[in-house]
């Protein structure tokens, strides 16, 4: 053992990409980049500041501590361009839902089929896009404003289409499809590292996958699944363009056309349903690459010349107004298979868990009793059909004014007829005529959605104010007296008390969270089938709404057009400002965690980089017979730092420490990834670090939490335990000023005199017995920022 020594103190930030800055309490001019780059590297201060702040008559202990932090904010919010996909959060979504399925308590089969059933269900969302992008494009704008000369005429490109042949403007109409697809088939590419295969994605109850060397590498199975992705959206694109035409008359070749593009969108999803072919981790299935590869060339070439057929036959289209030959039928498809894909998902789900032991403790318990990948995806498939709803909506509402069926469509232009056509209208009237907007007709399911919208806002908000009324003030008088046991010297009526018991009260609702959210989509649901169920009724159909429905109908549009639209907004101002982009990044930072997995169009994964990166870091560390390790790890950094302990090499374990706070391994990744992070993960991870992890946690914190037991203990006690409570203010009592000290929550950690005696604690564990560790160029981290 050497006599002399160094600490290394290496901190991990968690999530809105805290600055090295901030983690190192050093301007940023002075710091130095280790390793890594802009976008995620390790920075150390430059080491004339730390010698300068070392005591002039202070001698050098046998070891010293430094500091390094690893800042990786910057793949999560660094680059403008990751706004753009907070408009497919439909995709994103499904793609976590992969990661939520419980893990199977028998054969893999029924977990085999839920995987395989997510991405079916993650391949009708590319769909459910493109059908949005035609009832926008193709029809509502192309098909239908154009049909209308007075519609047209007030938008200068659409009056220079209305000179066309019909056909013409049909296969035109379609070109904006393809260069969406060839946008997100850009932003779905990734680069491929050379590695392992990842293992299975049907985990079974005694594997520990996150512990597999192989985990975080690139898998060519989502390559083939991009490809899929492109086949289905080009076929489908084709398919629509040839319904117009073959629906007025038919001809061989149209017919032929119809059929080949048919052919491919069943070849895609048949691949995409292959576990072998598509799932992430499958046992492989390589020499499918090049077939597919040709296939997507054949379906792009198959799209071109579906589109010169129509652009060049000469059909007798119909006059206006029409929807689109082809397009609900289309649409009412997708979701009636969305419907079954989603049932058969719960049922597989509750299959794979059937007989499997029970949790006993309802805080390892998984959420929503291992249905949460179910659930997240019936919420990514409401995302979807409002998205769809709300572009739909608008882009009818932009051009004219929305109406659900022909027949509305065919009255607004008789009166408007009818009007223009009488000598004695008066002027007034003929103005307001020539003025009105066109009626352009969008598909029925688009008013019921826009419906729910409407009544799930309102019992959203009804939930918030019973939960902001009732359910936090009533769980904050049962916190009280535990937070006057934990300060006995405290007023009994103290204010600061109150404070600090709703603050619990808050952080607890983290607990409940995910029930309300499923709860909601229930509802949802509920009202879209009742909605359906009346319109197919005898009673039924929009012509029977009440004397009030136009109000309804109209607020209905509207709250779905501003949801949109504050969408649209947030994710412009994100690719603007860097500020909201890190913003976003809190969000990007959970749920991009993950790598691709269903949907092969979703942003990428950061872990593929920090975890190997931190891995990598720690090794080229503990190498140097002098140094030790102890990795103080916050908030989403813990999930980083545990992954990568879980695949740490096992003779060098005794160099290295892990401290956590501010955790949500056990609260928020246990119980919502079971299959990664469930009960078998963390003891394991507890056992691999055996009296080198210290746990800290707060009852204050809303996403932090104790991962081993409740217990309160001492921090020599929390080396063998893990965890260790830090009471959630220092004292109750105001201090200079009149300034209370502040609730800890969930940042408040890295200021506390608790997270000091933790390192020292852990450096105890990894430093030859006996020697002390000069502490003087270790500053707090800067609360600023933090």
């Amino acid at each position: 053992m050497a006599d002399n020594g160094t600490v290394v103190e290496l901190r991990v930030h968690g999530v809105s990409g805290t600055p090295p800055e901030a983690l190192l309490s050093c301007p940023t001019e002075f710091l130095e980049l280790r390793a890594g780059d802009k976008s995620a590297g390790f920075y150390r201060r430059q080491q004339w500041i730390d010698d300068a702040q070392k005591p002039i008559d202070g001698r050098r202990s046998a070891w010293r501590r430094v500091m390094e932090a690893y800042s990786w904010g910057g793949l999560t919010s660094g680059p403008a361009s990751r706004a753009v996909w907070l408009l497919f959060l439909p995709f994103i979504f499904i793609s976590l839902a992969h990661w939520m399925l419980p893990p199977t308590a028998g054969p893999r089969r029924a977990a085999a089929i839920a995987v395989a059933l997510l991405r079916l269900i993650a391949l009708s969302f590319t769909l459910t896009l493109m059908l949005a992008s035609a009832v926008a494009v193709m029809d509502v704008t192309v098909w239908q404003c154009v049909g209308l000369d007075y519609c047209a005429a007030q938008w200068s490109p659409l009056s220079f289409l209305a000179s066309m042949p019909r056909g013409t403007q049909l296969a035109l109409s379609a070109v904006p499809l393809v260069v969406v697809i060839a946008v997100l088939w850009r932003l779905g590419k990734e680069d491929v590292r050379v590695g392992g295969r990842p293992p299975n994605p049907a985990v079974t109850a005694d594997e520990v996958p996150l512990e597999s060397d192989a985990f975080w590498c690139t898998d060519p199975s989502v390559m083939r699944l991009r490809i899929c992705h492109v086949m289905a959206w080009t076929s489908g694109v084709g398919a629509l363009t040839l319904a117009a035409p073959l629906s007025h008359s038919t001809s061989v070749s149209g017919v032929s056309l119809l059929a080949a593009n048919g052919v491919i969108l069943t070849l895609a999803a048949l691949a995409t349903a292959w576990n072998r072919a598509t799932a992430r981790g499958g046992t492989g299935a390589d020499r499918l690459t090049r077939p597919l590869l040709l296939l997507r060339w054949i379906a792009l070439a198959l799209l071109v010349v579906s589109l010169v057929w129509v652009a060049v036959t000469d059909v007798p289209y119909p006059v206006a107004p029409t929807h689109l030959p082809g397009l609900r039928g289309a649409i009412y498809v997708v979701l009636g298979v969305q419907v079954v894909l989603l049932i058969a998902l719960f049922v597989c789900t509750g299959w794979s868990m059937r007989g499997g032991p029970k949790v006993p403790d309802a805080a390892w318990r998984p959420t929503l009793n291992g249905y949460t990948g179910p659930f997240v995806a019936l919420i990514a498939w409401l995302l979807g059909g409002a998205f769809s709803v709300g572009v739909g909506l608008l882009t009818a509402q932009i051009l004219g004014d929305a109406v659900i069926s022909t027949a509305a469509a065919n009255a607004e232009i008789g009166r408007r007829t009818t009007i223009l056509g009488n000598a004695g209208a008066t002027l007034a009237d003929r103005v307001s005529v020539l003025h009105a907007d066109a009626p352009l007709i969008v598909p029925p399911p688009y008013l019921w959605v826009a419906m729910a919208v409407v009544v799930l806002i309102v019992v959203t908000i009804v939930a918030v104010l019973v939960v902001w009324l009732w359910v936090i003030p009533r769980r904050a008088r049962a916190e009280l007296p535990a937070v006057l046991a934990d300060h006995p010297d405290a007023p009994a009526t103290g204010a600061r008390a109150r404070q600090v018991a709703r603050a619990r009260a808050v952080a607890s609702l983290t607990d409940t969270g995910i029930a309300l959210i499923a709860g909601l989509a229930v509802t949802s649901v509920v009202v879209i089938a009742a909605l359906t169920a009346w319109y197919v009724s005898e009673r039924g159909g929009f012509d029977s709404l009440p004397g009030y429905s136009p109000t309804i109908t109209s607020a209905s549009i509207f709250i779905t057009l501003t949801l949109v639209v504050g969408l649209l907004l947030i994710a412009v101002q994100a690719y603007r400002d860097r500020q909201m982009r890190r913003v976003v990044g809190v969000l990007w930072d959970v749920i991009t965690f993950w790598p691709r997995a269903n949907h092969p169009l979703t942003p990428p994964c950061y872990a593929e980089r920090t975890v190997p990166e931190l891995l990598e870091r720690l090794r080229r560390l503990v190498a140097e017979p002098d140094t030790r390790v102890v990795v103080a790890a916050h908030s989403q950094g813990t999930v980083i730092a545990a992954a990568t302990f879980l695949q740490h090499d096992d003779d060098s374990r005794d160099r290295v420490a892990l401290l956590t706070f501010g955790s949500p391994l056990r609260r928020l990744y246990a119980r919502n990834f079971p299959a990664y992070f469930g009960t078998d993960a963390l003891p394991r991870l507890a056992k691999l670090q055996e009296a080198r992890w210290i746990n800290l946690w707060s009852l204050s914190d809303p996403i932090g939490s104790w991962v081993s037991d409740t217990t309160n203990r001492s921090m020599t006690q929390a080396l063998t335990d893990v965890d260790f409570r830090v009471l959630d203010v220092e004292s109750l009592a105001a201090g200079p000023g009149g300034i209370y000290p502040p609730i800890c929550g969930h940042s408040g950690f890295w200021v506390r005199p608790e997270f000091s005696q933790a390192v020292a604690e852990l450096e105890t564990t990894v430093t030859p017995s006996g020697v002390e560790t000069d502490t003087s160029a270790a500053p707090p981290p800067s609360e600023k920022a933090l």
